[in-house]
């Protein structure tokens, strides 16, 4: 119970998040088109994905709460599949749709409408949740160990993402350190559902759930503690920057020593 409790905890974090990341959005002057659109995006995708682990959270308990030989009680595991397999698709075509903005910006082309690009995130959930009904009947070493290695492809959508938001200069600082802490999170993730896929192995060595979602909880809160220092900043008057972008103009070198 304690470790569903945490799910739902994890799943509060990701809406507050979100609420951040639209205030941010909200407070950007209208110039800063490009960082606005980053954060009204990521904010929409996680309240996508606060809603669906919420749900998720919500429906374990209660079948828990009914006890085995219930109805809902055996439909939690496959309910389990769609519901992972979903957020990390969702998350994947957010990268995806957020990339294709970002590389619009660096050749001054119009942005996509946000519309098409939260459509796209509810699409990737929706593929991710038939890829989980596809899976069939549970097996821990079936469903920890591809949900390892769909999170390896959510991984290196999200570095490219990160990368992106280097070379283009169209991702601020806040945004990029929000998500490289979430990229951080996807790759322990990737090492404890490898380890979670040996669960039932005799002598074999498994994170217990709930530290998996303790360590997540903890991460997330970094997260936003980082969207709050942004959202700070940004009401406070001060310039939002890329990542690499200088805080103050260097000063020329004299040529007469």
């Amino acid at each position: 119970m304690h470790t569903l409790t945490l799910q739902a905890v994890v799943a509060g974090l990701h809406l507050l998040f979100a609420v951040l990341a639209l205030a941010i959005a909200r407070s950007l002057a209208p110039s800063e088109r490009v960082f606005r659109y980053g954060w009204t995006l990521t904010g929409a995708t996680f309240v996508i994905r606060s809603l669906n682990m919420g749900g998720h959270a919500a429906f374990a308990i209660v079948a828990f709460r009914s006890g085995p030989g219930s109805r809902l009680w055996d439909a939690a595991l496959p309910v389990h599949q769609v519901m992972n397999h979903s957020r990390t698709f969702l998350l994947t075509a957010y990268c995806l749709a957020l990339g294709f903005a970002l590389v619009r910006a660096q050749r001054n082309k119009p942005l996509p409408a946000m519309g098409t690009a939260v459509a796209v995130v509810l699409a990737g959930m929706v593929v991710g949740g038939l890829v989980g009904l596809q899976e069939g009947g549970f097996s821990g070493l079936t469903h920890f160990t591809a949900v390892a290695v769909l999170d390896v492809m959510e991984l290196l959508a999200l570095l490219s993402l990160l990368f992106l938001g280097l070379t283009t200069g169209a991702m601020d600082r806040g945004l990029w350190a929000s998500l490289g802490v979430n990229a951080f999170v996807l790759s322990l993730s990737v090492l404890w559902f490898a380890s979670l896929s040996q669960i039932d192995v005799v002598g074999q060595w498994s994170p217990r759930p709930f530290h998996v979602h303790l360590s997540k909880a903890l991460l997330y809160a970094m997260m936003l503690g980082i969207a709050l220092r942004q959202l700070r900043r940004v009401r406070g008057g001060k310039r939002v920057r890329a990542f690499l972008e200088s805080d103050a103009r260097r000063a020329m070198p004299s040529l007469h020593g």
